[in-house]
């Protein structure tokens, strides 16, 4: 589902009074621990902790050593754990603030450990927010690649499927790829 820029803002803004107010309602102690269940141990216990308004700020929590940062929410589910590197922290507040693309000018990891939740369309496509005609899909632990794929030219899917790899968000400046793959149980 491509969305035109205008739209796409208008779309990622009403997303963020949600967000806010799931982070304003937790302790800070409540939202470190949830916050860092978002990534394995030895990333999540050095990263930066981090609430994100609607309008791009930031209230650090605790600082950070590592070059990662964690927050809860993401665009569509307000109350999912996330861990970034540098990168796509900075696609994450793109999004949130409602940019028309993402402005991070190089790939990032990010880590959401204990899953989250998507929403589809009746054809199984995979949009950033919901609307009347889609509907919630829970999605495993995963982790993912923060840069522009397009399903053209790379042969990635563009919905879920059995290898656990696709292209969320297809057709939008916001596409990305998910890899369903537990981060907290990959072998260093």
């Amino acid at each position: 589902m491509y969305l035109r820029p205008a739209l796409w803002t208008a779309v990622l803004i009403s997303f963020t009074p949600s967000l806010s107010h799931a982070q304003a309602a937790m302790a800070d102690a409540d939202f470190v621990k949830a916050a860092e269940s978002g990534a394995s141990a030895d990333i999540a216990s050095k990263a930066a902790i981090v609430r994100l308004d609607a309008k791009g700020a930031t209230t650090v929590v605790r600082a950070g050593t590592n070059g990662f940062t964690c927050t809860v929410g993401v665009p569509g589910d307000p109350t999912a754990p996330f861990c970034a590197d540098a990168n796509a922290w900075t696609w994450l507040v793109s999004a949130v603030t409602g940019q028309p693309k993402p402005t991070n000018s190089a790939p990032g990891i990010a880590y959401m450990a204990q899953g989250g939740v998507h929403y589809e369309s009746a054809t199984r496509d995979v949009v950033m927010m919901p609307n009347a005609t889609t509907h919630p899909v829970k999605e495993p632990p995963h982790w993912m690649l923060m840069w522009a794929f397009d399903p053209a030219t790379s042969g990635l899917p563009t919905k879920e499927n059995a290898s656990g790899v696709y292209i969320m968000f297809a057709g939008t400046p916001y596409a990305h790829l998910m890899i369903y793959q537990n981060p907290t149980q990959m072998a260093k």
